[in-house]
């Protein structure tokens, strides 16, 4: 969202995320354009052999080119986000304009701890010395441990919750919402943003309050914040956040794989009144994931579940979620090996569709409708 306003405003603007869908190039892109295969090459070229001298990981390397992509080409801003914590992350070397927080939940708990308090101190970690930090609704455990860390690096800390109010929202028949936002300063009335669920809410205002900060150095207008929030897909392929794909019969994809994501696309599916809809519902899932749980909000909505496996090592076998499917409640299961398999047994029938629960899954979704040149 924040990328898509300052293009909106005319700023040539990087943006870095991960994982990607269906291609690398997704990571990096400038003004919604996709790096290209040529400049990648020449980047891995030049920096490979240095970075396999010192055993940098995969992430490392990508962050990297990233970042020497960006300087090269001569960015205005650039929105980075982080690879998994904050703390020790790749990106972690920057000095940037502000930090955000999004919302803390329990993800990668592996590596980032079992708490939340544990887990927000790691993301705390992209604090910097006298930068403001915008943090999104959280726990209160959350925001003790941020507030702490603002204090010893003396940085601004604004709370998004109190900064914008987000009234009279409405799901339209495309999967966006419109909606009246206000502050104490200004009015945007009839907003519409391209991503829809009650849960964008708190990202709609963790983005205003980051353009309030980015504001203080470049100018952002009340135009470009609208047409940001409208055109993101377009200006950033941001791609499968409960996105609508076909209308005659729903195809909705989402790359959400913790509990609490999955909770706010059941919702979102819910509240837009498509509950009534018998759901076929694709999934897949790494097996480090919360299963059980995960499980238990598709079952409100799940007519047929299809179980599959993305061809990568961590994810979990088929057999094995089915046996939590059932224990959720879940009845009416397939399983296959392949995710092409279940999409031409899904997609056999012209029945409402969600596609749910890893980015390979997703990403191999799309390789496959694109490749096979289905019809939808």
């Amino acid at each position: 969202m924040l990328a898509s306003i300052l293009i909106e405003q005319g700023y040539k603007t990087g943006l870095y995320t991960s994982p990607h869908l269906v291609s690398f190039n997704e990571r990096i892109s400038i003004n919604g354009k996709l790096i290209d295969d040529n400049d990648l090459i020449k980047l891995s070229e030049e920096l490979l052999p240095f970075a396999e001298s010192i055993g940098a990981t995969f992430f490392e390397i990508t962050t990297a080119m990233a970042f020497k992509y960006f300087a090269e080409k001569k960015v205005e801003v650039t929105v980075i986000e982080t690879g998994m914590g904050g703390r020790y992350d790749s990106t972690n070397v920057l000095k940037p304009l502000l930090s955000i927080i999004t919302k803390v939940d329990f993800d990668h708990s592996e590596y980032l701890g079992n708490t939340l308090s544990k887990i927000a101190f790691e993301k705390a970690g992209i604090i910097k010395q006298n930068k403001p930090v915008v943090v999104s609704k959280n726990e209160k455990i959350v925001y003790d441990v941020i507030k702490k860390k603002c204090n010893t690096k003396n940085s601004e800390l604004i709370f998004a919750d109190e900064s914008l109010k987000c009234e009279d929202f409405s799901y339209k028949d495309d999967l966006t919402m419109d909606i009246n936002m206000k502050s104490d300063v200004c009015h945007y009335p009839s907003v519409n943003v391209a991503l829809a669920g009650i849960h964008q809410i708190d990202n709609i205002k963790t983005v205003w309050s980051a353009v309030k900060i980015i504001s203080r150095n470049l100018e952002v207008e009340k135009k470009s914040i609208c047409d940001g929030f409208k055109n993101i897909v377009k200006n950033t392929n941001f791609h499968c956040r409960t996105e609508l794909i076909n209308k005659d019969y729903p195809i909705v994809l989402d790359v959400a794989h913790n509990p609490d994501a999955i909770k706010h696309t059941v919702e979102t599916i819910i509240d837009c009144g498509l509950e009534q809809k018998k759901w076929n519902i694709i999934f897949a899932l790494m097996s480090d994931k919360d299963a059980d749980n995960i499980l238990k909000y598709l079952k409100l909505i799940c007519h047929r579940l299809v179980i599959t496996k993305p061809d990568i090592a961590r994810a979990a076998e088929p057999e094995e979620l089915k046996l939590k499917a059932l224990q959720a409640g879940i009845k009416n299961i397939v399983t296959t090996q392949k995710v092409s398999d279940a999409v031409k047994l899904i997609l056999s029938k012209k029945q409402p569709v969600l596609v749910i629960g890893s980015f390979y899954l997703l990403g191999e979704f799309l390789s496959y409708i694109k490749m096979s040149k289905m019809n939808l």
